[in-house]
């Protein structure tokens, strides 16, 4: 009888361990399978190299209206994360070329870039334009392209500005690494000409505490400068083209990407 009675305590224990173990190994398994999926979300590096307000970097962290347009696509793509690593312009595109880095924001398309790189469509933004920036006063003596060849116009390599300023051999060109030394050498008159975005350029005078020292040309080249996602081809990322075309697309109807600007800009 007392053995019977100790069986009986026995299947009493044994019932609920049976079915702590089953509930322990459910969650075990469903803890796997959301370990999984966070495993297969992939994470593409973008290089960017400051250039406010589209990337800003403060001590390493990265803000912008680029910033916050990749945030909303990984909003909408949630196996898709990025992130940024801060690498100057000229290595950033030969990272490209190379595969290091998976992508770059704030392109402009040109010729040999495509070799390497895959365009994301439509552009992402397209209210800028370029423009020939003087010190105040000086605006009137570039009123046609032709007025440039008097001068020495300084620019940043590798950018895209327009054509036929890209390939004109004949101008006299002062290259540099970074828009901010455009503008320091155009304020101590090392230079009387830059060329840049002036999205950038006039968001970066203002920031600085530059208004009033410097003046559009005015020659005005009338061109818009589409900016572009772009996917290094030796890169994965390549496979959710469309993708990101089709999010793009969404964020441009929605006015989304708009408003992410206007929020800098002001």
């Amino acid at each position: 009888m007392m053995l019977k009675q100790q069986c009986l305590i026995c299947s009493s224990v044994l019932i609920p361990v049976s079915l702590s173990s089953i509930l322990f190994a459910t969650i075990l398994a469903l803890f796997l399978v959301v370990a999984s999926n966070r495993s297969l979300a992939a994470e593409y590096v973008i290089g960017t190299d400051p250039w406010p307000p589209f990337t800003i970097m403060e001590k390493g962290v990265p803000s912008g209206i680029d910033v916050d347009f990749l945030k909303e696509i990984e909003k909408r793509l949630p196996d898709v994360t990025f992130r940024f690593e801060e690498i100057p312009w000229v290595r950033a595109l030969h990272y490209m070329e190379t595969g290091r880095i998976d992508a770059i924001t704030g392109l402009a398309k040109r010729p040999d870039r495509e070799k390497y790189i895959t365009y994301t469509s439509p552009p992402y933004y397209s209210d800028c334009s370029s423009r020939f920036y003087m010190r105040k006063g000086l605006g009137q003596y570039i009123k046609q392209y032709e007025d440039l060849y008097h001068f020495e116009v300084g620019y940043v390599v590798n950018s895209a500005y327009f054509d036929p300023f890209d390939t004109d051999e004949k101008l006299n060109k002062y290259s540099v690494t970074h828009e901010e030394q455009l503008l320091k050498m155009l304020g101590n008159g090392r230079l009387d000409v830059i060329i840049g975005t002036n999205c950038q350029v006039d968001y970066d005078i203002k920031l600085s505490g530059l208004l009033g020292r410097f003046e559009q040309a005015e020659y005005r080249p009338g061109n818009n400068v589409h900016l572009y996602l772009g996917l290094s081809k030796k890169s994965a990322i390549t496979e959710i083209l469309p993708q990101l075309n089709q999010v793009i697309q969404q964020l441009k109807d929605e006015g989304v990407i708009d408003k992410i600007a206007e929020k800098y800009f002001k």
